[in-house]
């Protein structure tokens, strides 16, 4: 008798405990009918239309339709005209956390780039003559990603040719960037380089002439200051600030995964930067804008260029009144508090590898981690562990990369931490995100009328974007099946690339850059080793290790 009442006790408990799991899912539903939810990938090609394939070999390519009017949640205002109206209006801080910075950190960025281009056009007054007015060239060599991020963007407001190269963390220059470099050296007016001097003189000694200045990091700390002044006023005429190039030297030791060195130089107009930074700016949800409230943590290594989707995402949250924070280790979060997180790869799973030793702890902490990974197979997002906010603050509601991750990693983090995870693909040197597609990158807020489920249009803007899939077996071709192969775009927001060491320069005229470009295949860039078309204009992009 004790035996069947105990049997009964057990299934008492059973059936309440079951009763008590169940409504810890559906009363924070009816509690907060804001639950955010997590839609699946929207990217520029969605809605796009399909060119037929006309012939076997080849290859489908998918254009975007059209951008809807409310693609984008945050704007310039219709007062930006031009990247210097844009960077004039910036009125965040740019930090920089642990690393060693001549810049002073509590200066508007606005500010900054106003004294900063007035000293550099007074600096370029002084080297101007007859042969080189139409033409003036500056030279800027430094590892202070701070520093350059800065100067660069004053220069890009100018009507000069700008040259960006990066030192190593030794403080040299490789081999094969100085040979992409050689080409371009010519006229130069100006030279901005933390090389040591014999370094600097062996690499452009023979191309100085006696009007070029050569001013080093120490030299033009000043021009940093917050009540700086001066005389000489840099001009501000549309036709005049048209005639900037911004010249980005890329270099890459590693080339699909073979230790192959390149160094390639990427030519960008003022329109370029400006349409990658606003494309940066759709990448904030409507749900979640940035404002003064918020600080974007931007990470770095010592070797980055600090171009491409960082450089936009920063300057687009600087022009949303946000506070962008430039750091390379992560114990350093916990103290800054972000609420935006741009991370490298290793960083990300280093997180996700923490919240596994976590779940090891006990029970509870696995039951946790669990429950939302729940929520997030079911398209939700739940709350943040208690415990993520010693490792990156209290504040956090979003992380971007674009490095590859894997499937599950991201799953993990998007669990544990509470937050959207998004993986922007991008060329190296781009000047914003071309396109975002990873499945759930995207929050969504739920109607007041759930019935609805209307979708929202987030993301990067829909600009004429093209992509197009090459390298895909000809069977797929013929019987129309699911495409899936190399992964290439192209777009306004990706720079020109101008020619190699073997090619002759000439002068072409009044307001040119005097150098050449080149074109590579039709300019579409690779983004992405495998992915695959599907029928409604998105893709499914694989890692290498086959997680998509």
């Amino acid at each position: 008798m004790e035996n069947k009442q105990d049997i009964i006790g057990f299934d008492q408990l059973g059936w309440i405990l079951s009763i008590l799991i169940l409504l810890s899912y559906l009363i924070p539903s009816i509690i907060n009918p804001e639950q955010p939810w997590l839609i699946h990938p929207v990217i520029l090609a969605h809605q796009a239309t399909f060119s037929q394939t006309r012939k076997q070999s080849e290859s489908p390519t998918i254009t975007n339709s059209g951008a809807t009017p409310n693609t984008l949640p945050v704007t310039p205002d219709r007062s930006i005209k031009s990247l210097y109206d844009l960077l004039l209006k910036a009125e965040g801080k740019l930090q920089q956390v642990d690393v060693h910075s001549i810049v002073p950190q509590d200066v508007s960025f606005k500010t900054l780039i106003s004294n900063v281009r007035n000293h550099l056009w007074s600096l370029l007054g002084k080297t101007r003559t007859d042969e080189n007015q139409n033409h003036l060239r500056m030279l800027i060599l430094c590892k202070d990603p701070y520093f350059k991020l800065v100067i660069s963007l004053a220069a890009a407001t100018l009507p000069v040719v700008t040259i960006v190269g990066t030192l190593k963390g030794t403080g040299t220059f490789p081999i094969e960037a100085r040979s992409a470099l050689e080409p371009h050296l010519d006229h130069l007016s100006l030279v901005i380089s933390e090389l040591p001097n014999d370094v600097l003189k062996e690499l452009v000694g023979s191309k100085l002439t006696d009007s070029c200045q050569v001013r080093s990091g120490a030299d033009i700390s000043g021009w940093f200051q917050d009540n700086e002044s001066n005389s000489l006023l840099a001009p501000d005429k549309p036709s005049e600030l048209s005639k900037a190039r911004l010249c980005i030297l890329h270099y890459s030791s590693q080339l699909k995964g073979q230790n192959k060195h390149e160094a390639r130089i990427f030519e960008f107009t003022p329109a370029n930067l400006l349409a990658g930074i606003t494309a940066s700016l759709g990448l904030f949800l409507s749900s979640a804008k940035l404002s003064s409230k918020d600080t974007i943590g931007l990470e770095f290594e010592e070797e980055d260029v600090i171009w491409g989707s960082g450089s936009s995402i920063a300057v687009a949250g600087l022009y949303a009144g946000a506070d962008v924070l430039l750091f390379n280790e992560l114990e350093v979060l916990p103290q800054c508090q972000p609420t935006v997180l741009v991370l490298k790869a290793a960083s990300i799973q280093k997180l996700a590898d923490q919240l596994v030793r976590l779940s090891k702890m006990d029970i509870l902490k696995k039951c946790a981690i669990g429950r939302r990974l729940y929520k997030v197979y079911n398209g939700m997002l739940g709350s943040p562990l208690p415990d993520t906010t010693q490792w990156v603050g209290p504040r956090l509601r979003a992380i971007l990369t674009n490095d590859p991750i894997s499937q599950s990693s991201a799953t993990l983090i998007r669990a544990g931490f509470g937050v959207s995870l998004q993986r922007v693909y991008v060329h190296p040197v781009a000047t914003g995100p071309l396109l975002a597609s990873h499945q759930y990158d995207f929050q969504l807020s739920q109607p007041q009328r759930p019935s609805l489920n209307l979708m929202i249009q987030c993301g990067p803007p829909g600009v004429n974007v093209e992509c197009k899939i090459v390298g895909v077996p000809e069977p797929s071709l013929i019987n129309n099946d699911a495409w899936k192969g190399k992964l290439l775009v192209r777009g306004p927001s990706v720079g020109t690339e101008l020619a190699s060491a073997d090619t002759t320069f000439t002068h072409t005229g009044q307001g040119s850059t005097d150098s050449q470009s080149i074109t590579r295949p039709e300019d579409f860039y690779p983004v992405a080793e495998v992915a695959q078309v599907l029928p409604n204009g998105t893709f499914n992009v694989f890692s290498m290790t086959g997680d998509d």
